[in-house]
């Protein structure tokens, strides 16, 4: 039986917007990984690829000013859901129903401390390799000279390619935890 049976409109609001949050936030964040980041390794134009590090940062620049307030928000939702959510069937099924949204929750939330601790050093010698071509480019040393990407660059967005790609798990963890409080 569903757990929503009998429910508030606004308790159904708040389970729609965590089930759509976290879905779109794994979305978002696995888009990166699965044609940003392999299009940034694909054999391009010297003068792009001499500067991915630099469209590497401008995407995570982006991507670190709003996947952290939607995934608070959709956490907030599935905390909502949790606290909010009346059961017909026994005190055990209220429980499990807002242990799951509470889990559902806390799995969305968890891409900002896993990029804190799983993937700083890798984001820090990506952005490091940034500023070193955009010095060099302030200093008017790129102009017409091509800089390609080293294998250490490669070899570090192939590595954030791959904890990237983690990272979009946490959501779809979450999303699939709160699919399983309603219907299971």
């Amino acid at each position: 039986m569903s757990a929503l049976l009998g429910t508030s409109t606004g308790i159904r609001i708040a389970v729609a917007l965590g089930l759509s949050g976290s879905a779109w936030c794994s979305g978002a964040i696995m888009s990166f990984s699965a044609f940003a980041g392999p299009a940034l390794l694909d054999p391009l134009p010297s003068a792009v690829s001499s500067n991915a590090p630099c469209i590497w940062e401008h995407l995570y620049n982006r991507g670190k000013k709003t996947m952290p307030p939607i995934a608070a928000t959709t956490a907030l939702a599935h905390a909502y859901a949790a606290y909010s959510i009346p059961n017909p069937l026994s005190l055990d099924a209220i429980q499990r129903t807002r242990n799951l949204f509470a889990l559902a929750g806390v799995l969305t939330v968890l891409i900002v401390p896993y990029t804190l601790l799983a993937m700083q050093k890798t984001n820090s010698a990506l952005a490091t390799k940034s500023n070193v071509l955009k010095a060099k480019s302030d200093k008017g040393l790129t102009g017409e000279t091509v800089y390609p990407v080293d294998e250490e660059a490669k070899t570090l967005l192939r590595r954030w390619n791959l904890l990237n790609t983690g990272r979009a798990l946490l959501p779809l963890a979450g999303c699939a935890v709160g699919i399983v409080a309603v219907f299971f």
